[in-house]
């Protein structure tokens, strides 16, 4: 620790020295006279509208280093002969790009020539697999946001809205922005909304990655924002999917409407010669952020039969409309902004903030929550600030410094009262708020729900029992030295450190009956307040799962202790610290990249003493202080290296081999005292919530070796195979008490123990434009197998006394084939006529084989209820029995099929756009997911199933219940979503309209 201490004095004393730059690439090539083809030494070569050059050595060679990405015009001059500018060069991340400048003699002082660059169909560079795109692309495709778009690229697979690269778990993936990272430390997924017209540059790192990247496993997503240019440019983009109400559930042009609404803003350029900007504003508003296929049904005048109140017999009416999901509104703001200041000192600074609000149904789901409008919403505002540094000491030596600040706050709230949990089961404050509409049975117990043919359906006003805050931040310095120590070597040592800080908290309102006036209500002793109730009564029955916060909720910096023993832990502050070394080598048929990279991960976690006998303060019930020990820091050291074989200017052999290390997720190690109490010596639902502690790194051993030829003028293609040994990945396993143990049963915890291997090739073809068409392909055979899909997936196992999975099978996202094409035709200007001018047609298709899963028999009995029949086995594998190897079966294949069709024109001073984007042109209804039980998505089996239905159709209303069943689970798959957490089919077609002016 005090060494890291060290480092972060030595960033902290460096940064006053430096000035900001963002992500860069490099530009080498060769300056020559073009008749006689010798070297021009001394030629300048310049970055036009940038303090960026160099001159040309003796041998006409240059190196330009630590290039920010985007695109340039780059001239070269040298008295005698013509300037010769080539633009539209395309600077990539870590990517040296090659320039060669053949320049013509002059008798003319002045005289010029200007070429356009084709950008290359490869990098002969890139010593692994990286697919990338980039503003010009990413400007015409019919999808928006980061993870659709990379969804369409080689490797990738979107299932069940996570993202897996080459077979890997969706937490495998790492989401940098500038280098940065956006990606929460507790659960490994991406928190940051990038605005579409912001990005420049999107890098997807499916293979190996360089020495300076870590804590990923699978795959890196680096996406690069972009910066001013030289001149003024801004735009205004506007679309929008509805022309009527969608809660009516009627189709326009073939389709429903789901009321999704965008607005965009840009603007960037100079301030000043060396001063430039750039900022990007968006709103986008959701009345249905599902968009989903779904059938609306009406069941009028039924009477509800709920048990517990048999003298209220009223009656109600179930209405759902066609193709509109309510209650799953989401809005959400972002600003992403960069400011550069362009000198021999760069400076930049990137800000990014997003705010986001989701409305959902918490106690109940969508087709059970129709009538109650008290719509839970939970907000997310998340904020990065960087600040990147450049220190200058010769033209191919320079110092890096990178500082960023990065906030995350994930908060659940009431519509009536806010994040004022203590009011939301306030008899009083509801009847207030809602001038009566909204009654209770008593002063903290709303009216029982509704109970329609067995079907439990949530009045209006039904208060949801848990209020949420979870609040990660961290602060990052991160440090890099880059030499380029001859025409060959260049030389990257660097640093990064981040210390985060995570605070959780969580409490179930109802329990403020405790605080209700002294008595007893429903059995409950009440204590006249909050502050009166006694804090193990309040901690234990109200649910406290905290730490960073006390036991109301209030954020604390250290440990709670209260006067009876009991306490709440403080926050965490995990600590992630890596230093690298790096020498590219760069010859005319050789280059290799080598990397050494050192890690060191505090999670700021315990772990038990002994996990079979832990002590227990008996005073608390509590485990004992003395039942901890602090886990040890986890050390690792990590090779990388990557050939590159240029075999001649139209083919390149690459090969890359790495080892890469990742902390597990944080929120398998991070629970309160007291939830740990309740699971280990309480014994409390420990089959649905496992507890970790103690948990180690993941590890990764990645081979890679490729194939890059030129087939053509105007196209390449790419063959890579791969394999990936993966171990260490978290399992869930039965902790078994020692004879005489103070804790009265096993319980069940996480720990290192699957693993699992990925093989597959992947097939790319880019073709440049050319008659108007430019396109690419890719396809992906993969290979994952592995003891386990997820953390939880040996719970049935554990259960039903079998034999723990000990041997790889196909993992559940194991899509085998998977691919995308995408074709771009596009009018010029002066081209195709008065009406074909400058319009465009973008189609992108994506296909893949579906996934494996298991058929299995269901066992009869379990804790089954009407509503949730059909699906309980796959909700608790203890009432299933596979009757088959596992992931024997797959899924359907899926086609999706997308189109942006647009036409440019001028508008007085403006350039604008019209066009129309279509999502699933064809309205193909995709099974995504099926059930076990039959191995499909339309029927369940269970109304077909007399042995397991006969009874409860009986005993819930006949006839009425199978319809009621039928059109809420099998036709719209509400229990399947509902409980499973997933979709059955994919989503439906949708139709944005939209224009777009520019300057």
């Amino acid at each position: 620790m005090k060494k890291l201490v060290v480092a972060v004095i030595a960033i902290l004393m460096i940064l006053p020295m430096c000035v900001f730059a963002q992500a860069t690439g490099k530009l080498v090539g060769v300056v020559t006279d073009a008749k006689t083809n010798e070297p021009l030494a001394g030629a300048n070569v310049l970055l036009e509208g940038t303090v960026l050059g160099a001159a040309a050595n003796a041998d006409g060679s240059f190196i330009i280093l630590n290039v920010p990405v985007g695109s340039y015009d780059v001239s070269a001059s040298i008295i005698s002969h013509k300037k010769l500018t080539i633009q539209k060069v395309r600077v990539l991340s870590s990517v040296t790009t090659e320039l060669k400048f053949e320049l013509e003699e002059s008798v003319i002082a002045g005289q010029e020539v200007t070429v356009v660059a084709e950008r290359k169909l490869f990098e002969k560079s890139v010593t692994s697999s990286v697919s990338m795109t980039t503003s010009d692309e990413l400007e015409n495709i019919p999808v928006r946001g980061v993870a659709n778009v990379i969804a369409n690229m080689a490797g990738v697979v979107a299932q069940d809205g996570q993202i897996h690269i080459r077979g890997g778990r969706p937490h495998e993936v790492k989401f940098l922005v500038g280098g940065v990272s956006t990606s929460l430390v507790t659960s490994n997924t991406n928190a940051m909304t990038i605005i579409h017209d912001a990005i420049e540059e999107i890098q997807v790192f499916a293979g190996g990655y360089t020495a300076d990247m870590g804590n990923a496993n699978a795959g890196i997503v680096k996406t690069e924002l972009k910066s001013g240019g030289s001149e003024i440019h801004g735009s205004i983009e506007g679309r929008t999917d509805g022309f009527r109400d969608p809660a009516l559930g009627q189709k326009v042009l073939g389709t429903y409407n789901y009321g999704h609404n965008t607005l965009i803003a840009s603007i960037g350029g100079p301030i000043t010669k060396k001063v430039r900007f750039f900022v990007a504003g968006q709103y986008e508003g959701e009345k249905d952020s599902e968009v989903r296929f779904s059938e609306g049904y009406e069941f009028l005048g039924m009477v509800n039969d709920n048990p517990n109140n048999p003298s209220n017999t009223d009656t109600v009416d179930l209405v759902y409309a066609d193709g509109y999901t309510p209650h799953a509104g989401q809005v959400t703001y972002a600003l992403n902004g960069s400011l550069t200041i362009d000198t021999p000192t760069r400076l930049r600074f990137d800000f990014l903030h997003d705010w986001t609000k989701y409305d959902r149904t918490y106690n109940a789901p969508v087709m059970l929550n129709t009538l109650n409008n008290r719509t839970y919403y939970y907000t997310t505002p998340t904020t990065l600030i960087t600040a990147k540094a450049t220190k200058l000491f010769t033209n191919t030596a320079y110092i890096n410094a990178k500082v960023s600040y990065f906030r995350y706050q994930r908060e659940l709230n009431d519509p009536y009262f806010g994040n004022d949990w203590t009011q939301w089961y306030d008899s009083a404050a509801v009847s207030e708020y809602t001038d009566s509409a909204v009654t209770y049975r008593n002063a903290y117990r709303p009216q029982y729900n509704y109970i329609i043919n067995g079907f439990p359906i949530e009045r209006d006003g039904e208060p949801l029992n848990i209020y949420s805050n979870l609040e990660q931040t961290y602060v990052g310095l991160n440090l890099d030295y880059v030499n380029q120590i001859n025409k060959h070597h260049e030389l990257k040592i660097g640093a990064d450190l981040k210390r985060h800080t995570v605070r959780q908290y969580s409490v179930a309102p109802a329990a403020m009956i405790y605080a209700g006036e002294p008595g007893s209500v429903d059995g409950y002793t009440q204590y006249g307040c909050l502050d009166s109730i006694p804090i193990a009564t309040w901690i234990q029955n109200a649910g406290i799962n905290a730490y960073g916060f006390d036991a109301y909720g209030n954020e604390t910096t250290a440990k709670t202790v209260y006067a009876d023993g009991t306490y709440i832990d403080g926050p965490k502050h995990p600590l992630e610290f890596a230093t690298y070394l790096m020498d590219k080598i760069e010859y005319k048929d050789l280059i290799i990249n080598l990397g050494l990279r050192f890690d060191y991960y505090d999670t700021d976690d315990r772990e038990l003493v002994d996990p079979a006998n832990p002590a227990v303060d008996p005073n608390t019930a509590m485990l004992a202080d003395s039942a901890w020990v602090k886990k040890a820091p986890s050390l690792n050291l990590s090779p990388r290296i990557g050939f590159s074989f240029p075999i001649n200017d139209k083919t390149v052999f690459y090969l890359n081999y790495g080892q890469f290390v990742q902390m597990p997720r944080l929120n398998e190690v991070y629970f309160s005292s007291y939830t740990y109490a309740r699971q280990i010596v309480r014994q409390g639902y420990y089959f649905i919530n496992p507890v970790g502690f103690g948990l180690d790194p993941l590890h990764t051993t990645s081979y890679e070796v490729g194939f890059r030829r030129e087939i053509s003028d105007f196209a390449a293609f790419d063959l890579t195979a791969f394999y990936k040994n993966v171990k260490g990945l978290i399992e869930v396993v039965k902790q078994l008490p020692t004879p005489g143990s103070s804790i009265p049963g096993y319980y069940d915890r996480f720990e290192n123990g699957d693993f699992a291997t990925q093989k597959g090739v992947e097939v790319r073809l880019n073709m440049r434009r050319t008659n108007r068409l430019a396109g690419s392909i890719n396809y992906t055979l993969t290979m994952a197998e592995g003891t386990a899909s997820n953390s939880t997936a040996a719970h049935g196992a554990l259960y039903m006394n079998t034999i723990m999975p000990s041997t790889i099978n196909p993992l559940d996202f194991s899509q085998m084939h998977t691919g995308a094409i995408n074709l771009d035709y596009r009018f010029g200007d002066n081209d195709g006529g008065f009406i074909l001018e400058n319009m465009g047609a973008n189609l992108l298709i994506g296909f893949s084989s579906g996934h494996p899963f298991t058929r299995v028999d269901v066992l009869v009995g379990g804790q089954a209820d009407p509503y949730t029949a059909g699906i309980d086995y796959m909700d608790d594998t203890r009432n299933r029995l596979a009757i088959e190897p596992i992931g024997s079966s797959t899924t359907p294949w899926q086609f999706t099929t997308d189109l942006r069709l647009d036409k440019s024109f001028k508008l007085g001073t403006l350039d604008a756009n019209v066009f129309v984007m279509v999502t699933n042109l064809f309205n193909r209804k995709n099974v995504v997911n099926v059930y076990e039980f039959t191995g499909n998505a339309e029927d369940d089996g269970f109304l077909t199933d007399p042995v397991r239905s006969a009874t409860t159709i009986a005993n819930n209303g006949g006839q009425d219940y199978i319809d009621m069943y039928t059109a809420i689970n099998l036709v719209n798959g509400q229990a399947y979503w509902d409980n499973i957490g997933r979709e059955l089919y994919g989503n439906p077609r949708q139709i944005n309209f939209g224009v777009r002016l520019s300057f």
